[in-house]
């Protein structure tokens, strides 16, 4: 028997741990190696939804504990990683963020030197000061002299994380801040390549070469690299004339697999947009659905049985939560009762009850 896409989209959701097993918040993080986070809450609820019993508390002590932080890891756009992921990550995707970065940065008038006074005086400022939110960070390039006007403040903060200096960790009531990293001695280039492939296909194979470059923010040449390097640490399938990447051993699962159970997986979700080909578990005819303006837009989305089945959203008033689907069609009745279980959980989560 050939493997299908039914097999693929079964072995993802194992991969992406999206099974309803209870595990620490921090193992989500780990076995995922990056997780989309420029909204703070989905991200959360992405490390929930896989963490099954878990709250928004279990989680934001991953950045209270200093083990995971909010940064601004590949392709311009923030993940949460485990701290001591950052350093080696950033040495393989800080060069083409920070020179896509400053083609844009030219228009405001932003020199490399200003980027690294800039880079310096935030980096001076946490190691002083301690923690540091945006507003505090922001004064205190004024005080350096430094026009933070025009949205240049902005960039300055990405840039100091785009070199490690600084990354977001806990927050101060509803306000993320900036912490000061530890110097990172790094390692060899070959071997971060052959880390990073390996970590992604073990947090969502089967998935392919071209996959991972557009996630990583790599090049292909990059990528391709990175599979070499890590030839003894994932294994090849054939899918439709394609290769796939699965983690050591997944490439004997039983074919025969299929994917079951209804997630409710947040807005920028892995399932989704960890794949630079999203064709598997999300129908092109759907896709503007789910990303309607198709900028970047991603709406929280239903997974039925390991495809995108639709959008939904939720209100929380007095404590209580709602919940609405919006199905791309009708949800059977065994679906409609995974939502209605799977808002129960997200309820949990959120310390509220569901309606």
């Amino acid at each position: 028997m050939a493997l299908t896409n039914a097999w693929l989209r079964a072995e993802r959701l194992r991969s992406q741990l999206l099974d309803g097993r209870r595990r620490a918040p921090l193992d989500v993080v780990t076995r995922l190696g990056a997780v989309q986070a420029q909204n703070a809450t989905a991200s959360r609820w992405a490390i929930g939804v896989r963490a099954s019993g878990a709250t928004s508390a279990d989680v934001e002590h991953l950045f209270e504990s200093g083990v995971a932080v909010r940064s601004w890891t590949m392709r311009g756009t923030l993940h949460v990683v485990r701290a001591d992921d950052l350093h080696w990550m950033l040495s393989l995707t800080s060069g083409r963020q920070r020179a896509s970065a400053a083609r844009e940065a030219v228009q405001r008038g932003i020199s490399e030197a200003d980027f690294d006074r800039a880079a310096s005086s935030i980096a001076e400022h946490v190691a002083e000061h301690g923690p540091a939110t945006r507003i505090e960070a922001l004064e205190a390039l004024e005080r350096a002299g430094i026009d933070v006007g025009n949205e240049r403040g902005y960039r300055f903060l990405r840039d100091a994380a785009f070199r490690g200096f600084v990354a977001w960790g806990p927050n101060r009531g509803k306000q993320p801040q900036l912490v000061a990293l530890r110097t990172d001695p790094g390692i060899d280039r070959d071997e971060a390549l052959g880390r990073f492939i390996t970590r992604y296909v073990i947090g969502h194979g089967p998935a392919t070469v071209r996959d991972f470059a557009w996630w990583s923010g790599l090049t292909l040449t990059d990528a391709r690299r990175a599979r070499e390097v890590a030839a003894a640490d994932v294994e090849g399938v054939d899918l439709d004339g394609a290769e796939y990447l699965v983690a050591p051993g997944r490439a004997e699962a039983d074919i025969r697999s299929r994917a079951s159970g209804v997630h409710l997986a947040p807005a920028w979700d892995e399932y989704v947009l960890g794949y630079g080909d999203r064709a598997p578990v999300l129908p092109p005819v759907h896709a503007l659905k789910v990303s309607p303006t198709g900028n970047g837009v991603f709406l929280p989305v239903i997974v039925a049985n390991g495809r995108v089945a639709g959008t939904w959203r939720h209100v929380v008033e007095r404590g209580v939560l709602t919940a609405a689907t919006e199905p791309f069609e009708a949800l059977t009745a065994s679906q409609l009762r995974g939502f209605e279980k799977a808002t129960v959980g997200f309820g949990r989560f959120l310390g509220t009850t569901a309606s």
